[in-house]
């Protein structure tokens, strides 16, 4: 029988582009007004503190996503949630309308399938996946944000342009809108379908990405 490689800790997993990309156009879409955005390239980060440091942000004001399951199903939910906070369960439940005992975290062949990314790449966009899911907010976010990454970047960070390979290339032609207030204390920070790009956005600019029938806000935190 033939065996699977399995990347170690220390390397990067391939990672798919068609998620960001999609993302991209679709925030690229967004009009009167254009969505205020950010993004920026870091070295490979998975966890919430790792990428904090990367983007020089405060850890409170990442927003983390995590794909959940009913048990015995194909019933997936995207939580998104302030990176300092824990997921309370019960809550997350009784949100979904079902016992506390049938929720549990996606598997990572679950996570990629449903949001095409690996674990550490997940963005807040449940709508916007490969297999379009709910998306559920924890009420704190809103009150966690904070400035954008400073200009004045680690010698490992710098700007994303759209030369950049992960661009789309039906979009070579478009411009990324400018993000000239760096003083705004109302943005959210994430990993946006890669572990090498970061996105920080306003958060009713995020909520406008994800369109208002497809969020839904309410106390998942503990």
């Amino acid at each position: 029988m033939a065996s699977t490689s399995i990347p170690s800790e220390n390397e990067t997993p391939i990672e798919d582009h068609s998620t960001f990309q999609n993302i991209m156009r679709h925030i690229m879409s967004v009009k009167d007004p254009p969505i205020s955005i950010l993004l920026i390239r870091h070295p490979p980060v998975r966890t919430s503190i790792e990428a904090s440091n990367q983007r020089q942000v405060p850890l409170h004001s990442g927003a983390k996503a995590m794909l959940v399951c009913q048990k015995n199903t194909d019933q997936f939910t995207l939580i998104v949630l302030p990176a300092h906070l824990s997921c309370d369960n019960k809550k997350i439940a009784a949100t979904l309308s079902i016992p506390s005992s049938k929720l549990r975290m996606a598997t990572e062949d679950e996570v990629r399938k449903i949001t095409g990314c690996i674990p550490g790449a997940v963005p807040p966009f449940g709508a916007l996946f490969p297999q379009n899911v709910r998306t559920v907010i924890d009420e704190k976010m809103a009150q966690s944000t904070a400035h954008p990454p400073p200009l004045t970047f680690n010698p490992q960070v710098t700007l994303f342009s759209t030369n950049d390979s992960e661009w789309p290339n039906d979009l070579a032609q478009v411009a990324l809108p400018k993000f000239t207030d760096h003083e705004r204390i109302d943005c959210i920070n994430f990993n946006i379908g890669l572990r090498t790009i970061s996105c920080s956005i306003p958060f009713n600019d995020y909520l406008r990405i994800l369109g208002e029938n497809n969020y839904s806000i309410c106390d998942i935190s503990k």
